[in-house]
């Protein structure tokens, strides 16, 4: 969700003269592409297997903060130059998008720890893209109760039951098409629009053969809502986000799962986690 405009937008920068487009996937990303497209004078359907609330993109903590988007290790001066423009195209459009309607809103984040907060690529002192994050500083030690060092920023959170139908209004308002049902090789062949923008996710490995995207799982716990709780909390491996919907819980990060079904296991190390972080405020 973090860079579905910016990703998008370099998408669309590659095809300038396209009059009619398919867009394949109906996710954050697909939705975005999609818009963007429309905004270029172009005809523009969605094909797509499901639809928001059906989407990955609906249980998606929602977060602008690019974060385990890529590896470090294989990223190259080339691609660290794309990413950058991806987090500010993306940064922009949802600027622009703040307020009920959109379901995108301003909130502070605490990264706490016990040990020094390391310097990363995405958020330090040297990022590149440091001026995305407002009232970025390192507090003093011992500045929260949840734990000796922490990093406070503000960005933006995305209410996914919110911004995907609003988004997707958005697209057919201006006159665009969905069509719903799997996509296959035959009927991505016999598509009749001219360019096709594939923002299948995870589908694209059967679709165009791509045999390095993979699964990673990603799980949730959703407590009931409490107003009174305006900020969000990383620490340890967990992260809590308050949103309309519920509190978010999370921190699973499960490589090449495909069961989608709730892991008890991965649920309990992360309520543990939390409650672990909130009985200091007893103490």
């Amino acid at each position: 969700m973090t860079l579905s405009w910016g990703t998008s937008q370099l998408a669309v920068d590659l095809a300038p003269e396209v009059r009619e487009a398919a867009v394949l996937g109906c996710g954050g990303v697909g939705l975005a592409t999609a818009r963007l497209l429309q905004r270029r004078g172009a005809r523009v359907t969605i094909y797509a297997k499901s639809l928001p609330p059906e989407t990955t993109s609906n249980i998606a903590g929602a977060q602008w903060w690019p974060t385990s988007v890529f590896d470090e290790n294989r990223a190259t001066l080339e691609f660290r130059d794309q990413f950058v423009a991806a987090c500010r195209h993306s940064y922009r459009h949802f600027q622009t998008m703040l307020g009920d309607h959109y379901g995108v809103r301003w909130i502070r984040n605490y990264l706490v720890s016990d040990q020094p907060i390391r310097e990363q690529f995405i958020l330090g002192a040297e990022s590149p893209i440091r001026d995305l994050y407002p009232e970025y500083a390192d507090l003093p030690e011992n500045a929260t109760p949840f734990g000796r060092y922490a990093r406070r920023f503000t960005t933006m959170l995305i209410e996914p039951s919110t911004y995907l139908p609003a988004v997707l209004r958005d697209f057919q308002l201006t006159g665009g098409r969905v069509v719903v049902g799997e996509m296959d090789r035959d009927r991505l062949r016999a598509l009749p629009e001219p360019a096709i923008f594939n923002c299948t996710g995870l589908g694209a490995g059967a679709l165009f053969g791509d045999t390095e995207i993979g699964p990673v799982k990603g799980q949730l716990t959703v407590l009931l809502p409490q107003p009174e709780i305006d900020y969000n909390l990383l620490t340890g491996g967990v992260y809590m986000f308050p949103r309309r919907d519920g509190i978010l819980l999370g921190g699973t990060w499960e490589r090449g799962a495909t069961d989608l079904s709730p892991n008890p296991e991965a649920r309990a190390r992360v309520l543990a986690g939390h409650r672990e972080i909130f009985a200091r405020l007893g103490t």
